[in-house]
């Protein structure tokens, strides 16, 4: 983010009062961004830089990381929407970005709150279609939730997400959950964790449910990756059939993790001029 760029902090308050950390950043009309599992409000950092030059541009810490406080008991896909309806009521923003898991947040709000979002631009929604995606591993991953076994979470979401190179998902489950203890040094790192059970209830919320997504009303911008996982691409087709005059834009030769930070190997302006056309 460039010196020159206006950056202020603030804390939306949620509907149950829950501090909801909020990095704003650019001048112009507002735009949020939901980001998806194992990232933070910062993981948009760069991309938002890109998109501050006409848009102010609201980088929002979904609960349990960052600034941001924690769930209730027991969340899902209805905390998230109440979430992000108080961010855009707070900042007045009319635009949003859905990345991921945030992809399918910001798709359900605009169901539940016809006429507050304007533009909305939803990048490799993770909706299973058909068992596309390995949710038959749910109640393996359920149980690591309940027994706070982090490892063998960043395991099994490895498996039903199939992120990384084929051969890494397609490890045993202890293997994964092994390699994925270093990482967990990082206090950072295991907040998003520790979410990734809210996450995985998003994504089983909405299994099978793509027709109700014809109904979101607005300008509407689906992006995928060429080279991204098939499910992927199968849930950004599907919803481009369903919800009326949706434009769709594939990336070629890149993968989900093309709208993070460069320095998580993300590809900021690859996806920025696509988004830039929409909003602007």
């Amino acid at each position: 983010m460039a010196g020159s760029v206006d950056v202020a902090d603030s804390v939306v308050r949620a509907a149950d009062g829950t501090p909801l950390g909020c990095r704003s950043l650019g001048a112009g009309p507002g735009l949020v961004v939901v980001h998806g599992a194992m990232q933070d409000g910062g993981s948009q950092a760069d991309l938002a830089g890109l998109l501050a030059a006409g848009h102010r541009v609201h980088l929002v810490d979904r609960r349990g990381r960052g600034a941001s406080g924690p769930y209730p008991r027991a969340a899902g896909t209805a905390v998230e929407v109440d979430d992000l309806r108080a961010v855009l009521a707070a900042t007045g923003a009319r635009c949003v970005l859905g990345v991921s898991s945030g992809a399918i947040i910001a798709a359900r709000t605009a169901l539940a709150h016809p006429g507050m979002i304007d533009r909305l631009a939803l990048f490799e929604p993770p909706l299973s279609v058909d068992a596309s995606m390995r949710l038959d591993l749910a109640p393996r991953l359920d149980a690591a939730v309940a027994a706070g076994d982090l490892a063998t979470m960043m395991g099994l979401s490895l498996k039903i997400a199939q992120m990384g190179p084929p051969w890494l998902f397609g490890l045993p489950v202890g293997v994964l959950a092994a390699l994925s203890r270093p990482m967990l040094r990082s206090a950072p790192r295991r907040a998003q964790a520790a979410a990734l059970a809210v996450d995985f209830a998003v994504v089983r919320d909405n299994a099978d449910r793509l027709a109700e997504f014809a109904a979101i009303s607005g300008s509407v911008l689906l992006v995928d990756c060429a080279a991204t996982r098939p499910y992927l691409r199968t849930a950004v087709a599907g919803l481009a059939a369903v919800i009326p005059g949706a434009r769709r834009v594939t990336l070629a030769g890149h993968r989900h993790g093309v709208t993070q930070n460069r320095d998580e190997r993300g590809r900021p302006d690859v996806i920025a001029p696509a988004l830039l056309d929409f909003f602007g």
